[in-house]
């Protein structure tokens, strides 16, 4: 995939290493957060609420602006928000103040997707599928890491805010290479002026087709197999296996781990031409025996086990593979439809931790009971969409 926007790329992926990393860092810190806001950690995990509600209400515009600003501007709108929100999360004294910082986080969130996955389209057409799968090694690896270099953080006794403050040094770094990179060309407003003028704006702007609406809701499903078990795996693994508060928390590493794996065979997979809609059924069927195994079976091994896989199968890239094959069958904006996926990610981003903590209030083991029933329903979405497209789309 070398080419003009090589170093575009990796910027990019840089990006969402740093995104990784602020998918959990709320969670690996809360015990220090919670006492910084003076508030139970209950509360405090609430907090992470709010970037899905940040991410809801920027993704109704954010998909938009990228489309007629251009994804270099989205982009960086995007990387400074995440600076505030690392920043400012750091420096909040109550929970209250916090979730406005959150909100902050998702809407920066937003504006990353909804530049970055367009622009690496864009840039790779041939290798679509390849460019967006390379997200998920990034973000996995800042997970994997996190949880490391916490705990070496807690073993040498120093201040739990260097997590934020070594992350925040990096985005800034990156916004000041963003900044000197090359994008390629958008066609996207060219695009809406020509349907404006044709008319076909005007009909289409309200329908969808039912294979759109099937793929946008998997945004949703595969948001919340992410979010389980970035979330609870650590809360399972102690408050069900039993295990110590620092192998509980590298069981989310572990999941990293079989991610990363994932990404690399999925590579590998997309470009021998192995179908996209193929490789998401098999997963998300994967995911639903794994989960079930986790909810029966309460065992270190099984978990740690369990863990690599459901990071291979769950955490593998769902979220950019669904993505793509809404790029598939939809002809619109690439930035509006990643703000349509969005929105149906920040709706499951903001609803499950509720539906999480109701089910775990009975045992933190009805999480993956959830996971389960989700993964499930995602496998019979897809499988819907490729009967449908079977043969009539290259890739699908």
């Amino acid at each position: 995939m070398k080419n003009r926007y090589s170093l575009t790329a990796l910027s990019l992926y840089i990006n969402y290493l740093i995104h990784g990393v602020g998918l959990i860092i709320l969670a690996q810190n809360m015990e220090f957060l919670a006492k910084q806001w003076h508030t139970s950690i209950l509360t405090a995990a609430i907090v992470v609420s709010a970037l899905g509600i940040g991410k809801l209400i920027a993704v109704t515009v954010s998909g938009k602006l990228s489309d007629i600003w251009g994804r270099k501007r989205s982009i960086s709108l995007g990387m400074i928000l995440y600076l505030v929100f690392f920043c400012g999360i750091l420096i909040s004294p109550n929970a209250q103040i916090a979730y406005l910082f959150g909100f902050l986080g998702g809407a920066a969130n937003s504006f990353l997707d909804t530049g970055t996955y367009p622009a690496l389209m864009e840039a790779f057409p041939r290798n679509a599928a390849s460019a967006t799968i390379i997200v998920k090694a990034f973000m996995q690896a800042g997970q994997f890491v996190l949880p490391f270099f916490i705990g070496f953080l807690i073993v040498h006794q120093l201040w739990y805010g260097y997590s934020f403050i070594v992350v925040a040094v990096v985005l800034l770094v990156n916004l000041f290479l963003i900044s000197v990179c090359k994008f390629p060309a958008s066609s996207a407003l060219m695009d809406h002026r020509d349907r404006k003028q044709s008319g076909e704006m005007t009909r289409k702007k309200y329908t969808f087709s039912s294979d759109e609406l099937l793929l946008i809701l998997f945004g949703a499903i595969a948001q919340i197999l992410l979010y389980i078990l970035n979330n609870w795996l650590a809360v399972y693994g102690t408050e069900v296996v039993h295990m110590s508060s620092d192998l509980g928390r590298k069981l989310v590493s572990y999941a990293s781990i079989g991610a990363i794996v994932c990404v690399l065979v999925t590579f590998w997979f997309s470009k021998k031409g192995v179908s996209t809609s193929k490789i998401v059924i098999v997963y998300t069927f994967s995911s639903t025996v794994l989960s079930l195994l986790l909810w029966l079976i309460h065992q270190p091994v099984l978990t740690i086990v369990g863990s690599i896989l459901l990071g291979y199968f769950s955490c593998g890239g769902l979220i950019q593979l669904g993505l793509t094959l809404l790029a598939f069958v939809s002809d619109r904006g690439k930035g509006l439809i990643t703000s349509l996926y969005n929105i149906s990610e920040a709706i499951a981003y903001f609803l499950i931790p509720f539906l999480a903590s109701f089910a775990a209030e009975k045992g933190a083991q009805n999480t993956f009971l959830i996971n389960a029933l989700f993964a499930f329903t995602g496998c019979i979405m897809v499988l819907v969409v490729y009967r449908r497209y079977k043969g009539k789309i290259k890739g699908i």
